[in-house]
């Protein structure tokens, strides 16, 4: 298996709108902690009740290697 460097490893959100849409994305993160927890924030709609959230299947964390393909 081949070595990656950890600092090329980023962590990409990806959202759709319903099951048969395609995945947007929604930015990229360092850690994988702070992915999950902006992840958590589409999904729930953050702090703000009234917001309504993508529901857990519209929302994803992805592993991001950066300059991949170059």
């Amino acid at each position: 298996m081949t070595r990656i460097d950890s600092t090329k490893v980023l962590w990409r959100v990806e959202t759709r709108a319903g099951r048969d849409d395609v995945w947007h994305k929604r930015g990229l993160f360092e850690t994988r902690e702070a992915a999950r927890y902006q992840a958590w924030v589409y999904r729930t709609g953050g702090q703000d009740p009234a917001r309504v959230g993508l529901g857990f299947g519209n929302c994803r964390v992805v592993r991001h290697i950066s300059g991949k393909g170059k």
